[in-house]
């Protein structure tokens, strides 16, 4: 229980951190951009981002936060599935390599038990029952 706290604790300081680091990325490029060029196209209605005013540009900020750490999320869980992908193509490569000697070796254990049936004391036969 104490390590799967630990671990969940782990995952939320590095989500808070990559919160923490996209936000400055964001509010950086936002500072360096000029926005009087910048005009959106929305079903049919068009805005600049200089007209945005601070509760717009604030929904605005927190979109483009959620659509990026969403797209981090999405290429995180793209590596775990590539990587479980990648073990269960060796697990299958293991499985056909063990098959294909399991395969080969049947003949020599076959006459290894041939033989074993051949030289072991023959067992008494059962007494009939009465």
């Amino acid at each position: 229980m104490n390590r799967r706290r630990s671990s969940l604790a782990a995952a939320l300081l590095v989500l808070v951190i990559a919160i923490v680091v996209v936000a400055a990325a964001i509010a950086a490029a936002w500072a360096a951009w000029p926005l009087d060029g910048t005009t959106l196209w929305i079903d049919g209605e068009h805005f600049s981002l200089a007209d945005l005013s601070g509760g717009h540009a604030a929904a605005a900020f927190a979109i483009a936060l959620v659509a990026t750490v969403a797209a981090l999320a999405l290429a995180a869980c793209a590596v775990v599935v590539g990587l479980a992908v990648a073990a269960l193509g060796i697990a299958v490569g293991v499985l056909a390599t063990a098959a294909s000697l399991a395969l080969v070796a049947a003949p020599f254990v076959l006459v290894g038990w041939l033989v074993w049936r051949a030289l072991r004391k023959p067992r008494p036969p059962p007494a009939a029952a009465a």
